[in-house]
């Protein structure tokens, strides 16, 4: 599940600088790597297969940097070996062939790899459909081949180990991006494709010939296909939660008997689809994790009575046990938990395997103010940690789910997004952890086709979320959730047809930034980000400006040492002055778009630092100029109360930012600058501009204290000259301006 155009980091990095150089590219790279914070297990799907050695093993994948097949021995419950897969950063899609071989398809360079057990080696057999960046669905056909779906183009494909030769059945859809599972049908040579997001689509392709028939019944209102299985005529799926059958030659759903007797045509299913077919019958977990059989002769579910309690079914397959055959399976995506059910007797044994942990992608960094550790998040699996810079240890924290954002609010407590709910959930980190820590505040997927929250921003006793819209709709929302209350109010459409990517609430309003991106699998209508005032007395949207014609996003808000917003359009930082309506100034940093979620801007004592595109980079306030510091493979920027910026970072070499990094600003000298835009003496304007002139002190810095207690008007006068000539020796001032400067101290009040 790919976030919505998160930092496009590729066409971002090829983009032209629009100011030549780096502060790394001619020395020391200022950005202080501070190594892996986070490592985590998170597997996608397993699969059950046999060394020949004749041990049994269970395959999987856990996800994460240099991402390695692991090999487990079921019965001695021991890591077999890791084998890489070079280039991968997890896998979505794992399957064993008839001849015994397994693939993996992986993300997110879409290559199929070949493990073979015989030698314990793995083949990288490249990308079956150029262009792609997920496998999905590996299903086993005859002959060691094996079929795959693909995304964003929502391909279908064959591998054939006989000659290498990849079969592609096209692009199966417009508009929808998932070619989302497969299933292979040995009788019929037929192989069944699921599409998923914003419509589910079952399509059947003739192997042999390519024929492609929609088998998507009348009136079917699924959103996804699934977790695809073919067995005894029918094919399974998993429609967003729910068990849909299907007849696998007519394509008309199929009803069954639940265990309560009921007929149904749907039942509530977690799981990676169905186990194998054995003894005319095949097994699944429902949603609350009970093993259940369904009987293919009859179409009836028997709940077992067995619970695996360890998550749901991600992989299944079959063992002769000397007591009989048994159904080994991994469940749930994070612990490596494993299970033996037996279907002689229905017992049920749990263990976890010893799957390898591994660095995972980070997605967020925020620094605890109350005591200089920085909490991080993952990507996906969703682990938090604490890391402490004192130490570099990091220590667990709740799993919190895929944060989109996060930020403190005034109580000292994490508001936080998480996907794909659209849900708003608050954690307090210094309270123990529990059922209602942390604790859920709403959710908008249902209710309003929402799912990303990308700008989670807490003031006073309100939480402001700016969220991206589902799969397949257009049309983000501002929500404001009252804390006292519990009062929320959505604003679908602030922008028509755009996400709600930023938000800076400003005394009496709300000021958005919006991004044209509309949920996945759309392309956008709009055109132009937009800078927007929301009004919360009123609840309405006052004003709409295009600051930055052209730019697809505006991802970042703050407000200036001027007063002004100050706002970062794609690769260019603008100010706006809100009483005039008017943009002042427009500052180039890179050419290239963005996305939603990419882009960050902190303030330093006049010097604006940010993040986007994978640069760090600093904006002069006084001069207008931008200075990349690190020109790639970062993503956000979050402020320490020591000053340190953390940062996340992808290493030379790596897929993913599994990193934390970070960056100091140099010393100031001046902490507290006059940031004024002209330079004044005492009460007297120069009209000279003001500029910074090193060691982080202004032109008005440099001059003498007119508070100060001067013994007559004459010695003050007498100090700026002093202070202006030095001023002109070193440059920082023209003579003419040094002439105005110390013409203004004569004409002020300072005596």
């Amino acid at each position: 599940m790919r976030r919505l155009r998160l930092v496009p980091l590729v066409l971002a990095l090829l983009a032209p600088l629009a100011l030549a150089g780096t502060a790394h590219a001619g020395g020391a790279d200022p950005v202080r790597d501070l190594g892996t914070p986070l490592t985590s297990l998170t597997v996608m799907q397993g699969a059950v297969g046999h060394d020949p050695d004749g041990s049994d093993v269970l395959y999987a994948v856990p996800a994460g940097e240099n991402a390695e097949l692991n090999v487990v021995d079921v019965h001695s419950r021991t890591l077999k070996r890791a084998v890489p897969l070079p280039g991968a950063a997890g896998a979505w899609a794992i399957t064993v062939a008839s001849d015994g071989s397994v693939y993996v398809g992986s993300y997110s360079n879409a290559h199929l790899y070949r493990y073979t057990p015989a030698d314990g080696t793995v083949t990288d057999l490249g990308q079956p459909i150029g262009g792609e960046q997920f496998l999905y669905g590996l299903s086993a056909g005859d002959d060691g081949s094996v079929y795959g779906g693909t995304y964003p183009h929502a391909h279908a494909f064959r591998y054939d180990p006989a000659d290498g030769q990849v079969t592609d059945y096209g692009s199966l859809d417009d508009v929808q991006q998932y070619a989302r599972s497969t299933a292979y049908d040995p009788d019929d040579r037929a192989l069944f494709v699921g599409l998923a997001t914003p419509k589910a689509r079952l399509l059947r392709i003739d192997v042999d010939s390519g024929a492609v028939t929609e088998l998507t019944p009348a009136g079917f209102g699924g959103t996804e296909l699934s977790d695809l299985d073919y067995a005894g005529g029918k094919v399974f799926g998993n429609d967003h939660g729910q068990l849909v059958v299907f007849d696998a030659k007519t394509g008309n759903q199929l009803d069954f008997t639940d265990p309560s007797g009921a007929t149904v045509d749907q039942f509530p299913l977690s799981a990676r689809g169905v186990s194998p077919a054995h003894d005319g019958a095949v097994w699944f977990t429902t949603s609350t994790l009970h093993l259940v059989r369904y009987d293919l002769a009859t179409d009836t579910l028997t709940d077992t009575g067995a619970r695996v309690s360890r998550g749901a079914a991600i992989g299944y397959g079959w063992v002769d046990d000397p007591t009989g055959p048994a159904l080994y399976g991994l469940a749930g995506n994070y612990s490596g938990g494993t299970f033996r059910f037996d279907p002689a007797t229905n017992a049920l044994t749990q263990w976890s395997s010893p799957l390898r942990y591994v660095p995972v992608p980070l997605m967020n960094v925020l620094p605890d103010p109350t005591d200089g550790t920085v909490l991080v998040d993952a990507f996906l699996n969703g682990t938090a940690g604490r890391y402490d810079p004192a130490t570099g240890k990091t220590a667990a924290a709740p799993r919190l789910g895929q944060v989109e954002d996060w930020a403190w609010g005034d109580d000292g407590k994490v508001y936080f997004g998480i996907y794909p709910y659209g849900q708003l959930s608050v954690w307090d980190p210094h309270a123990p952890a529990g059922a209602d820590n942390p604790r859920k505040l709403f959710a908008l997927v249902d209710s309003d086709e929402q799912n990303r929250p990308v700008a989670v921003v807490p003031h006073g006793r309100r939480v402001y979320v700016g969220t991206t819209p589902g799969y397949g709709v257009y049309g983000g929302a501002l929500s404001v959730y009252d804390l006292d209350t519990g009062e929320l109010a959505v604003h679908r459409n602030i922008v028509p047809d755009q996400t709600v990517a930023s938000l800076l609430p400003v005394g009496d309003a709300v000021w958005g930034g919006s991004s044209i991106d509309g949920g996945q699998g759309t392309e956008p209508k709009a055109t132009e980000a937009k800078l927007f005032r929301y009004d919360p007395a009123t609840g309405t949207r006052t004003a709409e400006y295009t600051p930055v014609p052209g730019a697809e996003s505006i991802t970042a808000l703050t407000v200036g040492p001027d007063h002004d917003l100050w706002g970062l359009a794609d690769g260019t930082v603008f100010v706006f002055d809100p009483d005039t309506h008017q943009v002042v100034r427009r500052i180039p940093v890179f050419t290239g778009g963005t996305g939603a979620q990419d882009g960050a801007l902190v303030w330093r004592d006049g010097m604006l630092y940010g993040v986007s595109g994978g640069r760090l980079f600093v904006v002069d306030s006084l001069g207008g100029t931008a200075r990349v510091l690190h020109s790639g493979g970062l993503l956000r920027l979050a402020p320490a109360a020591d000053g340190t910026l953390y940062t996340l970072l992808q290493p030379a070499g790596s897929v993913d930012r599994t990193h934390l990094a970070a960056y100091t600003p140099p010393a100031d000298a001046c902490p507290s600058s006059d940031l004024r835009g002209t330079v004044w003496a005492g009460d007297v304007d120069s009209g000279v501009p003001n500029r910074f002139v090193g060691d982080g002190c202004t032109v008005t810095d440099r001059l003498p204290d007119p508070d100060a207690n001067w013994p007559n008007h004459g010695s003050y006068v007498a100090a700026v000259t002093s202070s202006v000539d030095a001023l002109v020796d070193n440059e920082s001032v023209t003579p003419d301006e040094g002439d105005r400067i110390v013409a203004a101290a004569a004409r002020s009040a300072v005596s």
